[in-house]
This record gives C-alpha cells, sequence and structure tokens, in this order.
C-alpha cells in the first residue's frame, strides 16, 4: 500500500491500479502532470530522459512532467 503524507495543495488529474499480466512495457510518452508509479510486485524499468530506473516490490516513483518516458524492459 501506498501512503503519502503531503501538506501542500495537489491536484489529482488520473488515478487507478494497473495489474501486469507480465506481458509488455511502459508505453514512451512524454505527459503534462507529475506521475507517481508504485510498485506492488515485481520490477519496472522506466526510463525518464537520460535517467534509467529500477522500481522494485514496495518502492515508489515520482515522475516529472514534460520529459520523456520509455520502459527500458518488459513487465
Amino acid at each position: 500500500m501506498l501512503q503519502l503524507s503531503i501538506t501542500l495543495p495537489i491536484k489529482v488529474q488520473n488515478g487507478g491500479l494497473f495489474i501486469s499480466r507480465g506481458i509488455g512495457r511502459h508505453p514512451a510518452r512524454r505527459l503534462q502532470s507529475w506521475e507517481i508509479i508504485f510498485v506492488e510486485k515485481g520490477c519496472l524499468k522506466i526510463q525518464e530522459e537520460e535517467c534509467v530506473f529500477c522500481v522494485e516490490a514496495g518502492e515508489s516513483l515520482l515522475l516529472w512532467p514534460h520529459r520523456r518516458l520509455i520502459g527500458v524492459e518488459e513487465f
């Protein structure tokens, strides 16, 4: 479970739960908003601009808006 404690004003545009069947890759895109990714099981390997991240189970990653995102490996 992801728990956040935030005191600043925050606006949520989208939210949801993605469950992988073990076949796929995070799409290449450039979002106009922040994105928080929380991995419940397994590992997500994703690249933001030139930085590659391996997000393991129980970890989260905050991605910046206006930066190029692309999946590095199949999940």
